[in-house]
């Protein structure tokens, strides 16, 4: 539980998250590693879900004790471990991420002499710190926000020529060639550059020579005006919207700011009302239930999916999601009444909404999961589909990652 400093209600940190921790963000960097510096017990989740996300071999951890803390030492520590990571690990990373946790934010550490003395060891190596730290989720520091920020604030200061890229800013995962922004970007010559797609670190470098870059997340926002400051790139605030206005809005902002010829949106709109309602038939009136780490405009979502015939009973969402500039999602209310029998079929859309439901039918849907457009909302349709023909709950389908 995490109490909300707005009126004191309760929020919950759902067991059914998803697997997206601020490692495995970080990590979209590719051919990085990281090195948590942290007592052991704040490295324990991050350890299970590398565990459990197959990503354990990239993770590294010190592990403090009381007595490095009280002296300092562990100071000079950071910098004995980081080398014997880089001396011993065949090929040796690109780029070496320094993770600190909360305590070394109570105890205002500065880094940069560490980054900078494992950079003149080895010069082939990019140091970076980022920070795992929770206790700034209520301060103008949104740790979402410092991540994406200080991910691409890594990037070399050298300026280079700007080519024909547009840059996803924000996205965990990489959007589907088939999302139509990406095809109407590769139809016209440009490259869609995001750095998950990759494994080679030059296309982390190639950030740089975008001609454009897209906060496709509102934590984002902070990332992209820094790049624009840096390197003259300039940036669209695109955020994942399932509402059918917002996505043609979107389309035309990034063609004309490319000027790029439109495909036909509004035949793009009638096919996918058309395919949705024909969805919403298949499940004969089985009630949909959403929650905000699904989609982070999970009532987007409700509108457009009843506009086409679905039941959209409950919407579990975060109050801060709707009213800050910088949405830091993650975190849910504890509703008020939840069934766990499952006794009322629903169809949740995301993890936390089929557990607080005890849902047998369920769609995993995380951030979007790369799929946003008129393309991601025939995805999910099609996931709805499925969930109702074929039942999984969310513990169920936990176990199935796990195997």
């Amino acid at each position: 539980m995490i109490a909300d400093k707005t009126n004191g209600l309760p929020r919950y940190c759902h067991p059914y998250h998803g697997g997206w921790d601020v490692a495995r963000i970080a990590l979209d960097i590719p051919e990085s590693r990281i090195l948590f510096v942290c007592p052991i017990s704040c490295a324990r989740i991050i350890c299970l879900n590398a565990i459990k996300y197959d990503y354990k071999d990239r993770i590294d951890v010190l592990a403090l004790t009381e007595e490095d803390i009280v002296s300092g030492n562990y100071e000079e520590k950071t910098i004995e471990a980081a080398c014997e990571v880089l001396e011993r690990v065949s090929p040796r990373p690109k780029a070496l991420i320094l993770y600190v946790s909360c305590i070394d934010a109570m105890l205002g550490n500065d880094h940069s002499f560490q980054t900078e003395e494992i950079m003149a060891r080895y010069p082939d190596v990019n140091c970076l710190v980022l920070k795992m730290c929770p206790i700034t989720r209520y301060s103008g520091d949104l740790p979402l926000v410092a991540l994406q920020h200080d991910m691409y604030q890594a990037l070399p200061l050298e300026t280079v020529p700007k080519e024909k890229t547009v840059a996803f800013i924000g996205a965990n995962i990489a959007f589907d060639p088939e999302c139509e922004l990406v095809r109407l970007l590769t139809d016209n010559g440009y490259r869609a550059l995001h750095i998950q797609a990759s494994d080679d670190y030059e296309d982390y470098l190639a950030v740089r020579s975008a001609s454009l870059n897209l906060g496709v997340m509102p934590f984002a926002l902070s990332a992209c005006k820094m790049l624009k400051e840096r390197y003259g790139t300039p940036f669209l605030p695109f955020f994942l919207r399932y509402d059918l206005p917002s996505i043609k809005a979107t389309l035309k902002a990034v063609s004309e700011a490319l000027s790029l010829p439109l495909p036909d949106l509004d035949a793009m709109e009638e096919e996918t009302r058309s395919f949705l309602c024909s969805c919403a038939e298949q499940i004969h009136g089985t009630a949909l239930v959403i929650d905000s780490t699904a989609t982070l405009f999970p009532d987007a979502l409700r509108e457009t999916l009843t506009s086409c015939g679905f039941t959209v009973r409950s919407v579990y969402a975060d109050d801060v999601s709707r009213v800050s500039p910088d949405v830091d999602s993650g975190y849910i209310r504890v509703p008020k009444d939840r069934s766990y029998d499952g006794s009322e079929p629903v169809i949740a859309i995301g993890m936390a909404a089929a557990s607080f439901e005890g849902a047998s039918r369920t769609v995993n849907l995380f951030y979007d999961n790369g799929e946003w457009g008129f393309y991601g909302l025939k995805k999910l349709g099609e996931r709805i589909v499925q969930a109702y023909h074929h039942p999984r709950s969310a513990r169920e389908i936990k176990k199935e990652e796990r195997r």
